[in-house]
């Protein structure tokens, strides 16, 4: 049996019982949680349409609570990335209606907004794929994590430990064990482990930084969160932790909140084009959707331009917003309008100071940017937490 919380990164499952209860909109009452633990376990048994039933009564039982309807979501991505291509997008649709709806209630719940990263970017980079025993021994030890029965769970991901080393994520999962046993010590230790065995596991930093905050050690819990943010700078659950960190230091990050208007898509022709938002085909003519307009234009028309040649997708977007800021600078030369967008002001403002590339990087990142950032990393070690701590931004 494939261990399930590996397919979201861990989030469907873990985020929802080892990690803080704050992000929900409302409580989950006793009815609420009940039908979720059944539908965890169904989850790890392998049978997502009765799990997919079991969180959406647990939704009508607590409607104003955004984790069931997020972990609903959740199941329909995940069998959207296995189903046939005339079916996928029905999943698709299905995750990214139940997602926002969570968003609705809980503006920060991390499954919803994982969902909805994967779907507008898609998975995150594979971790390693444990060796057959290991997976099995994981496989088991979900079904009894999700009933509760963490020592004898944490057994098992030990002997999953043991079976395949470079399985980062069965240390994350013993970690959980201990997490929910309030044992924040050994949970730090194994927490911090599976980042070390693999750097990109998002899911190591965020859950050390949960272990290290329970011990009242708040630099390192930031420190950790900066850690996860430079190995993938898309996963928002990170930055809300590190931005709810920050606060309570009076130290708050500010969201970047780009609305972009539309997107370029694959057109018939083999050339790409670019559909725009309904919101944006409704507003008049402004220095806004000039800047937008540009920006899409300019992303289609390099990829276009790539046609029969890998396309070095940051590259392609680096060129699409010195172009859009270039459109935005000659329209108020020529008319002496501006655009009003805070999003787009800021953009300027980071261009201005020589920071397009890291803001591109950090606060715009796709996976396909992962080579540049990587390369941007390189020369400037400790420049996420150089930029954010100038900054003060957020995505």
């Amino acid at each position: 049996m494939t261990p399930y919380r590996p397919l979201l990164g861990s989030l469907l499952v873990a985020s929802a019982l080892a990690a803080p209860s704050a992000f929900a909109a409302g409580p989950c009452n006793a009815a609420c949680e009940a039908l979720v633990r059944d539908g965890h376990v169904l989850s790890a048994q392998g049978k997502p349409g009765q799990a997919y039933d079991k969180y959406m009564a647990a939704a009508q039982a607590a409607p104003q609570d955004s984790q069931p309807l997020a972990l609903a979501a959740g199941l329909m991505y995940t069998q959207s990335l296995t189903a046939a291509p005339e079916s996928a997008d029905k999943w698709r649709s299905g995750a990214r209606d139940l997602a926002t709806r969570a968003l609705g209630l809980s503006p920060e719940d991390p499954v919803a907004l994982e969902v909805l990263r994967g779907l507008d970017d898609g998975p995150s980079p594979p971790l390693h794929a444990p060796a057959p025993e290991a997976a099995q021994r994981a496989g088991q030890a979900e079904v009894l994590f999700a009933q509760r029965r963490y020592a004898e769970a944490l057994t098992l991901y030990e002997e999953a430990m043991r079976a395949d080393p470079l399985y980062s994520s069965a240390w994350v999962f013993a970690g959980d064990c201990y997490y929910l046993q309030k044992d924040w010590v050994r949970a730090e230790a194994m927490f911090r482990r599976a980042g070390e065995i693999e750097p990109h596991n998002g899911q190591a930093w965020r859950f050390l930084a949960d272990a290290l905050a329970n011990q009242g050690k708040h630099m390192a819990a930031q420190a950790a969160l900066e850690t996860g943010i430079g190995a993938d700078p898309s996963q928002r659950p990170n930055w809300s932790k590190l931005a709810a960190l920050r606060a309570a230091d009076g130290l708050p990050l500010k969201r970047l909140a780009l609305r972009r208007g539309g997107r370029v898509a694959p057109a018939a022709d083999g050339k790409y084009k670019v559909v725009l938002d309904d919101w944006v085909l409704k507003t008049p003519e402004t220095p806004d959707t000039a800047m937008r307009l540009s920006l899409a234009l300019a992303e289609a028309n390099g990829r276009t331009a790539a046609a029969g040649r890998a396309i070095d997708a940051y590259a392609v977007e680096l060129a699409a917003w010195r172009t859009a800021l270039k459109v935005a600078e000659e329209l108020k030369a020529n008319t002496g309008k501006a655009p009003s967008d805070p999003a787009l002001l800021q953009m300027q403002a980071l261009a201005r100071d020589g920071q397009l590339e890291p803001a591109i990087l950090i606060l715009l990142f796709r996976q396909s940017y992962r080579p540049a950032l990587a390369s941007w990393m390189a020369v400037h070690p400790g420049g996420v937490k150089a930029f954010i701590d100038r900054y003060g931004l957020q995505p």
